[in-house]
């Protein structure tokens, strides 16, 4: 494994998500790249700022009142709403939302609002139709089922999260950028490392991962960073 791709695993790694036949190779990798080993540790520093932050969180005042309007527009059942914003605020961290999370509320006058119906909706069915690791595909060809919806779904959140960008703060759209950049880079290198070796169970494995990661970070971002 190239140092690109071991990279794009440590948070696997970190969070203990990696699975046993890649934890050897990227253990060995770390113990001999200074730039993963401080990769490494900022990530568990990252682990351990999550870890403090409370388990619900009480969305600012005035966000309150934007939400009465917007239910009051669009006559939404107060029961419902208060529902779906349990389920809103109290949505449990990944490694890669408390990352995103930390960057939005250090962000001056980032506010966190409730996602519209419409997004929601469409966000719910890219959940409902992301691929689970619990049957990745023994080849390269049988993965690309899989693959086609990986795009989809990206394709989906990624016109969301376009119509949004005007209401983040300009360093947590470059972070957000910044991680995807990574992300795909890591892509096509397993990718690339998958024409050539088409039955590589591992890396048909660590492509569905990142794949997965990528999905998660745009429907996470979406839910967390809408604003009015």
């Amino acid at each position: 494994m190239t140092h690109e791709v071991i990279r794009h695993l440590l948070d696997d790694y970190v969070t203990g998500e990696l699975m046993e036949d890649a934890r050897g190779p990227v253990a060995d990798h770390i113990a001999g790249c200074e730039i993963c080993a401080a990769e490494v540790e900022s990530l568990k520093a990252i682990l351990a700022r999550a870890a403090d932050l409370p388990k619900s969180i009480d969305p600012p005042a005035e966000a309150w009142s934007n939400i009465r309007s917007a239910i009051e527009r669009d006559k939404i059942a107060v029961a419902t709403y208060a529902g779906i914003s349990a389920r809103f605020w109290r949505a449990p961290y990944t490694l890669a939302a408390a990352a995103v999370l930390l960057v939005i509320l250090s962000s001056a006058g980032t506010a966190l609002y409730m996602s519209s119906r419409n997004s929601d909706e469409r966000s719910s069915r890219v959940a409902a139709s992301s691929p689970t690791s619990a049957a990745t595909p023994a080849t390269l060809a049988a993965f690309t089922i899989e693959e086609n919806t990986y795009l989809r779904n990206v394709a989906v959140l990624q016109d969301i999260l376009d119509q949004q960008e005007a209401s983040l703060a300009p360093e947590t759209v470059a972070q957000l950028k910044a991680s995807l950049r990574t992300i795909d880079e890591a892509i096509l290198e397993a990718r690339n490392a998958l024409a050539r070796d088409p039955a590589n169970k591992l890396l048909i494995e660590m492509l569905s991962s990142t794949y997965r990661q990528k999905v998660d970070l745009l429907r996470r971002t979406t839910e967390m960073t809408r604003g009015s």
